[in-house]
């Protein structure tokens, strides 16, 4: 199952020792949804799929003119070009980029031919089948099998699909015929708070605390507060709008009424509410004149698809926000398996890359394991980065952590400046807190010693062309905590210095405060807690671009040529984070006098400073 966590993050209360010395084995971490082990293969069992189960599968068709559509991104965000700032809608889309509507006609009369529904997302790059599994299997001449191993079930087909060459030869990807991928998100809370507390409207819990501390107040001192503008949230857990209402009256935040638009794409739970309760109520509350459409859907690669579809297609959103992702070593070892597509990152990159054409700015957390990111996925956590946030098109955030005071078993300790977040600096509390090991929880071994913001170099995506020989990019200094090897890591001694090069896109993007220790109230189910992760800044700055949006009256698009242009100017929107010390997210540190950072990215924005640099980019 691959799972695409959401991307917030934890740190206990009750935390578990580690020696300076440290070796765990992983095996305890292997994702029960890969049968990795000799023992789990022989336990294996497989069944037919009921002949009349309802199936949904996704068509990712081939777009026409890539070279076209990648240079009319390009010249939408490049001033004196005709272009500029000169959206698509989803039916010029259509007509330019994606499959002509013939073909579409043409596939859909051949799955007709075998009872299956269709309908196509505007757009023409995404066509939706639904239909009894008989059916399916008939039209892309396989079986469907349910498989379970030890400790996980999902649904695979028997060997590839086949499909008439009229049909094939326009299909880039196919979802939905394998149904095990499995989405997290990056959310972590720390201390629960009572159910109805005095302090939560303090303000070191506020939204106001965000906005102070990057200077949001000149926008809001006239009135720019996302009116006229739609956030969207890309979620994989029900939740109760009641809790976002009732979260905004209590932190004083002037709400728009009746402004959360639910849309149910798929099948979903409650498990994992407390993500999508805390996306809406930071984005509302950054942005309180803002409409709110939230995508649900069940929490797999299909989903992913179908949501994004569906919101790119409708065009009613400016800003999205995406909280779940999963790592791209994950990614690797399921394309391996046969349960993703070959090329599932390209298919990503080409929905957000539809997004930008139509000026649509999206957001993706990096995730809550630092540099190790989706720790416990699999049997041989390496360092990695999270998709989407990977995407060239997609703006990446990570996080911070704000200055405090601590004492930790009678020491103090200082946060002096704001840092990359990591969890380096509680390590003496965890290591002196005897009553858990890695081998008796490792789950909160993890959640403790590796929490911090995602960040450092995709396996999958090139350097894009914004950021090639942007100062920083390209070159890392680190600090090795951690040393991997045989299936196990080890903790040094000593920090190990480690400088180098590295190819591929550069994550994060930008950031802000994430860390639980310094971060924000949120309520769902009745109760208040404390809440950190990548996941939280991600909607408060899917916000701040509705409100840069609302006070420029149109659409900024995508975020990431613009800004890495703006952070080379005299008077930058952004603070690198760029000390070598201290600043780190378990593995990049800052690099002294580079603009750009792997732990930090781009650094901290002063958001009246970038709603002015838009202004001036004319």
């Amino acid at each position: 199952m691959i799972k695409i966590t959401h991307n917030h993050s934890s740190i206990f209360n009750e935390v578990i020792q580690v020696g300076l010395v440290a070796l765990i084995s992983l095996v305890g971490m292997t994702s029960l949804n890969e049968p990795t082990t000799a023992s789990a293969a022989s336990n294996k069992k497989v069944t037919a799929v009921k002949a009349t189960k309802q199936q949904t599968i996704n068509l990712i068709l081939t777009p026409r003119a890539k070279g076209q559509l990648d240079e009319y991104v390009n010249q939408t965000i490049t001033p004196g070009n005709d272009n500029y700032r000169k959206y698509l809608t989803p039916k010029q889309f259509a007509k330019r980029y994606g499959q002509s509507d013939r073909s579409v006609r043409q596939i859909k009369k051949y799955f007709q031919k075998y009872h299956i529904k269709t309908s196509v997302y505007s757009g023409n790059l995404v066509l939706k089948l639904t239909g009894q599994t008989k059916n399916v299997e008939r039209a892309f001449k396989i079986k469907l099998q349910n498989i379970k191993v030890p400790g996980d079930s999902y649904q695979k087909a028997n060997r590839k699909y086949q499909l008439p060459y009229s049909v094939s030869a326009k299909v880039m990807g196919i979802f939905g015929l394998n149904n095990n991928t499995y989405l997290n998100s990056s959310r972590m809370a720390s201390d629960k708070l009572s159910k109805e507390t005095s302090d939560i409207n303090t303000y070191q819990g506020t939204p106001q605390k965000f906005m102070d501390t990057y200077n949001a107040g000149a926008l809001y001192s006239k009135n720019h507060v996302g009116a006229g503008q739609t956030i969207g949230i890309i979620s994989f857990a029900k939740f109760k709008p009641s809790d976002a209402t009732k979260f905004w009256k209590k932190e004083g935040i002037p709400a728009k009424a009746n402004r959360i638009k639910t849309y149910q794409i798929g099948k979903s739970s409650y498990s994992g509410q407390d993500e999508t309760a805390m996306d809406v109520e930071q984005a509302g509350a950054v942005a309180p004149k803002a409409n709110i459409n939230v995508y649900e859907s069940n929490a797999s690669a299909s989903g992913m698809i179908n949501s994004l579809a569906t919101a790119v297609s409708q065009n009613a959103v400016s800003s999205l926000s995406i909280s779940w992702g999963q790592s791209e070593n994950q990614v690797r070892n399921q394309i391996k398996l046969g349960l993703l597509p070959a090329n599932y990152i390209q298919i990503l990159n080409l929905m957000f890359e539809q997004a930008a054409s139509q000026g649509m700015s999206v957001f993706a957390s990096t995730g809550d394991n630092g540099a190790y990111d989706g720790m416990g996925e699999n049997r041989y956590p390496k360092l990695t980065t999270d998709t989407p946030a990977t995407s060239p098109y997609v703006t990446a955030v990570g996080g911070t952590t704000l200055p405090r005071n601590y004492t930790i078993n009678g020491k103090h300790y200082t946060i002096g400046k704001e840092r990359a977040w990591s969890s380096d600096y509680l390590y003496p509390k965890f290591d002196a807190d005897a009553t858990l090991t890695p081998a008796r929880n490792p789950a909160k071994w993890v959640a403790s010693y590796f929490a911090g913001s995602g960040g450092g170099f995709s396996s999958y995506n090139p350097v894009p062309s914004y950021q090639a020989g942007f100062s920083g990019v390209g070159t890392f200094r680190a600090s090795q905590i951690w040393e991997y090897g045989n299936g196990y890591l080890k903790r040094l001694n000593k920090p190990t210095v480690v400088t180098g090069k590295h190819s591929g896109r550069n994550v994060p993007d930008v950031v802000a405060n994430a860390d639980p220790n310094t971060g924000y109230a949120s309520y769902y189910n009745g109760k208040w807690y404390v809440t950190g992760g990548t996941s939280v800044v991600t909607p408060q700055i899917a916000g701040m671009a509705a409100v840069i949006n609302s006070a420029q009256g149109k659409r900024m698009g995508f975020w990431n040529p613009q800004i890495y242009q703006f952070a080379k100017g005299a008077d930058s929107p952004f603070t690198p984070l760029d000390s070598d010390t201290n600043n780190n997210n378990l593995y990049y540190t800052g690099q002294p006098g580079k603009l750009y950072n792997q732990a930090t990215g781009l650094g901290t924005i002063d958001f009246g400073k970038l709603n002015t640099a838009f202004s001036n980019r004319k």
